[in-house]
């Protein structure tokens, strides 16, 4: 780090000569005799006083610039916000940080006029600023920049080269797709790459935001995450490392989103990210998540856009992609198949008879330089032998292989492919790309309906927080995925004059994962929240449940998607013997795609509770649903119940805003 403090002013060593010119001579006499008295003292009090011109100077600088940032109201200023990450509360004003070395002032998270005037006294402060530039670079350029003219003598030119000699090329915003059976990724994840000198993409700076979970899975991760007790940080990789965890072993797609921001505007990003380093955030799925902090970042760097401010109750990654594209963030799109989708599009390339060599091969059970002794084209030979290459690094990938095992498939695989050349056609190139994931519809749904329940006429509205269920048509490509979160559905019966609360799912989520020649998913499912049933003399008891399910789905010409899975299911209730039920059973069904905008999903389960309130529980659904607008849908639902001796026969039809 450089500092330039102001130089003291030295009398003219050439100041001789002037004597010569005024006087004639430069032979010792009077006036020469008399300077060089004099010189000694002229020169400690021309340092003394050039000194002291400079600490009462840099002193009346530092007050200066405190006066100046009162007048502009700088602590007011949207950019300090930004840099701050300072939000409005029912109280006033905090930052969503929480680490204490973030701040330079102690009431620095909620009071920013005392922060901006501790940062001015610390990085302006002859003494102690040259020691911080580093820390806190972005607010030193920012108040530079915004009090440069307002300094007596001017600010300090100080750097810092570790951050000042990077050179950003471009920046990416990217989505690893959703994650099913994570958890803490079900919404998908967000994170950014910045592209410096290297040329190869998987070499570029990943930054990331996440929680650091400790170790915690399943439920305890869910109830830390929801309550903010995991603890935020960022951190910067290279991206080769994040493909690996979210495309290779995950599982996941990757879509990559170009942003047109300037170099300028990189340069800032970066002061801001290096001032977040080894900073902690207190970390909420929810809220502030890994979407809101990157969020920050591009604010930081583009201070024109608003991008936190438009989320209070939840921000979801593909909303906060939607919000980057309406403010007109985005200049390209690129998709990045995982090596699973790759597995998966080859393996439709096979006959049965090449997908079992495949398999062979893999297992151990073939040499792969058997292949080339097999009966059939080069094109085949050469399919077989690129899929065994790629299903045997996945396997190593995760874990399913040793080392030494790995290293010897995969060289005799590499091996026996390099005797056949290059293929006519390669089939990866030609894995399609989905549609894009921020088409779809909004994340937040209210729908207003009529129907009939055994004869009763009603009117339903429901409000469903996010984000989808198995008959959207604009969710997750070739899988059936439902992610439900406060579903509330209340009624109104004209004919009794009565309101009533159908169903409150806290959380309903379910994964159809359909498996296929190589890979064997586990279907799963999830819910719990508050329903009813016609059981004990009432057509419509209402209870509190839990149920879970797990089993299998496969994708059947004609049939579609279908899947068999086993329950169990728990019961509270007032209208139950006893108060709770408990039993298990099964469900079926398939969802089936009507052309591009339109779903249908037929299903039935049977329940057999055998403690507490003892009873069977039958239930067939049909739901179809058509997509009319990007954020409308209609949809008819028809439901048959029953708990002998008791049964209900339900129709409605209803219309779906997004928003």
């Amino acid at each position: 780090m450089k500092f330039r403090p102001s130089s003291v002013p030295i009398p003219d060593p050439h100041f001789s000569l002037y004597l010569e010119k005024r006087y004639g001579s430069r032979q010792p006499g009077a006036v020469s005799f008399f300077w060089r008295l004099l010189f000694p003292v002229v020169l400690v009090l021309s340092v003394l006083l050039s000194g002291a011109g400079v600490i009462a100077g840099d002193s009346g600088s530092v007050s200066q610039l405190l006066q100046a940032a009162r007048e502009k109201r700088l602590h007011e200023d949207r950019y300090w916000h930004i840099l701050l990450h300072y939000k409005k509360t029912f109280s006033g004003i905090e930052s969503q940080v929480d680490d204490p070395k973030f701040f330079v002032a102690q009431n620095g998270k909620t009071d920013p006029e005392a922060e901006l005037a501790a940062t001015i006294r610390l990085l302006f402060d002859p003494e102690s600023g040259e020691n911080e530039v580093c820390r806190f670079h972005a607010r030193f350029h920012w108040l530079r920049e915004m009090l440069g003219n307002d300094a007596v003598p001017s600010l300090p030119d100080r750097e810092c080269p570790g951050i000042d000699d990077i050179e950003p090329r471009r920046v990416s915003l990217v989505f690893p797709t959703y994650n099913m059976n994570n958890p803490a990724s079900i919404f998908g994840h967000t994170l950014l790459i910045i592209d410096t000198a290297y040329t190869s993409r998987r070499l570029s700076n990943a930054v990331n935001f996440a929680a650091y979970t400790e170790g915690y899975n399943g439920a305890m991760l869910a109830v830390k995450g929801l309550t903010g007790q995991f603890k935020g940080y960022y951190s910067v990789m290279p991206y080769y490392k994040k493909i690996a965890e979210y495309s290779d072993i995950g599982q996941r797609d990757i879509w990559e989103y170009e942003l047109n921001l300037t170099l300028e505007e990189l340069r800032r990003m970066i002061r801001h990210i290096r001032e977040l380093e080894q900073i902690y955030t207190d970390y909420y799925f929810f809220t502030e998540n890994c979407s809101q902090g990157i969020l920050y970042l591009i604010e930081a760097a583009r201070p024109s856009v608003h991008l936190t401010d438009r989320f209070h109750i939840s921000a979801i990654p593909i909303d906060t992609i939607k919000a980057i594209r309406e403010e007109g963030l985005i200049a390209g799109v690129q998709y990045r198949p995982a090596k699973a989708t790759r597995i998966n599009f080859l393996f439709n390339f096979l006959e049965g008879g090449e997908v079992g060599r495949v398999l062979s091969t893999v297992r151990g059970e073939t040499e792969p330089g058997a292949i080339l002794e097999e009966k059939i084209g080069l094109e085949e030979k050469i399919r077989i032998l690129d899929l065994a290459g790629e299903v045997v690094q996945y396997r190593f990938i995760n874990g399913d292989i040793e080392r030494p095992e790995y290293r010897k498939q995969l060289v005799a695989t590499l091996k026996a492919r390099s005797t056949l050349g290059q293929s006519e056609s390669d089939p990866v190139e030609k894995i399609p790309t989905p549609p894009y994931p921020e088409q779809g519809h909004d994340s937040r749904r209210l729908s207003a309906g009529v129907g009939a329940s055994g004869g009763d006429l009603f009117y339903e509205l429901r409000y469903r927080q996010t984000l989808t269920d198995l008959t959207d048509p604009d969710f997750i490509n070739n899988q059936g995925a439902q992610l439900e979160i406060g579903d509330l559905r209340g009624r109104y019966y004209p004919e009794d004059d009565r309101f009533a609360l159908r169903q409150l799912d806290i959380i309903d989520i379910v994964s159809l994962t359909p498996v296929d020649a190589y890979f064997k998913p586990i279907s799963w499912l999830a819910n719990t929240g508050w329903d009813r049933k016609p059981i004990g003399g009432d057509s419509d008891a209402l209870f509190y449940k839990a149920n879970v399910g797990a089993g299998y789905s496969a994708r059947v010409p004609i049939l579609g998607l279908c899947h068999l899975l086993a329950e169990t299911e728990f019961n509270i209730g007032n209208d139950l013997d006893a108060d709770y039920a408990f039993g298990g059973g099964a469900a079926v069904g398939t969802i089936l795609q009507a052309g591009k905008a339109a779903r249908i999903h037929l299903s039935a389960r049977a329940l057999r509770f055998f403690a507490g309130d003892s009873h069977t529980h039958y239930r067939t659904n049909v739901i179809a649903t058509r997509r009319i607008a990007r954020n409308h849908q209609a949809s008819i639902d028809f439901e048959w119940e029953n708990v002998s001796p008791e049964e209900r026969y339900e129709v409605q039809a209803l219309w779906s805003v997004f928003f």
